[in-house]
């Protein structure tokens, strides 16, 4: 565990695994918004087989500093910093939602540091005017007072998660709001309006990166739909696309497994030698 200076504060890293080479990619693990590194738990010990596994916390999130406002492109230089201080040169970048969408602006900004992309519930485009309108008016709410759980079950809870899991495992549910929670309200605020208010679109740029790249969604996704993944599937070339039937925006969560079918043999192939 250690935290790396960036130009957003110091990011929280926890680490498993080794390399086996000095030439091999790390492992890289972006959570999406309102979560930490703690949403990996059931990917970790499946990818630390392949080598060594670094998982941040984004700004303000889990136990990284809180960061003064910034963008999405910012975040993504924050990122190339980090991998510097961690000593990492090349990564295959697995990104949540936020993470996703952080890891493709890194592979466009700082391309010779991503090895492989795999994009799991995200989006390379921007929020509607009225979605902006709402997530703006949701920030404003839990930066002065907190989200009340009635309303995050309302209103937040059917966003992140399928309607199954709702119903089956409330005990999740209230587990992920209690956490949100204890993360400080203004940090969470300024990662939210760069994440959902003030992301610029880069669907029309994506088509510059040149790695191999999986593209994973819930089927039940009403965070980032799942034309969104096909539209990053379409734009990247080679891209793979796969979606999970039964589970929503937090897939790693909902169904690890099954997740974990499809994202362990596209990681086991970036290490694989080149024929």
């Amino acid at each position: 565990m250690a935290y790396v200076p960036t130009r957003l504060g110091r990011l929280f890293c926890e680490e498993r695994g080794t390399a086996r080479s000095s030439a091999d990619p790390a492992i890289v693990l972006l959570h999406g918004l309102l979560f930490d590194g703690g949403m990996w738990r059931g990917q970790l010990e499946a990818l630390a087989r392949f080598g060594r596994v670094v998982v941040i916390d984004g700004p303000g999130h889990g136990k990284s500093e809180a960061a003064p406002p910034f963008t999405m492109e910012a975040h993504a230089d924050a990122l190339a910093e980090a991998f510097t201080e961690l000593g990492i040169a090349r990564a295959v970048v697995v990104g949540l939602s936020w993470g996703g969408m952080v890891g493709m602006r890194l592979a466009l900004q700082h391309p010779s540091r991503v090895a492989a992309l795999a994009l799991l519930d995200t989006s390379a485009e921007r929020q509607t005017l009225a979605e902006r309108i709402r997530y703006r008016a949701f920030v404003a709410l839990h930066r002065r007072a907190g989200l009340p759980y009635s309303l995050y079950l309302r209103q937040v809870a059917p966003l992140m998660f399928a309607e199954q899991t709702i119903a089956t495992r409330p005990e999740l549910v209230r587990a992920t709001y209690t956490r949100t929670m204890g993360f400080d309200r203004e940090a969470v605020a300024r990662a939210s309006m760069a994440v959902v208010v003030h992301r610029k679109d880069i669907l029309g740029e994506i088509g510059r990166i040149r790695v191999p790249t999986l593209v994973l969604c819930g089927r039940e996704d009403r965070a980032t739909t799942p034309d969104k993944s096909q539209n990053i599937a379409r734009a990247i070339p080679g891209a793979e696309l796969v979606v999970v039937e039964g589970v929503g925006h937090m897939s790693v969560l909902e169904d690890s497994a099954r997740v974990n079918e499809h994202l362990v043999p596209f990681v086991a192939r970036a290490f694989a030698p080149a024929s």
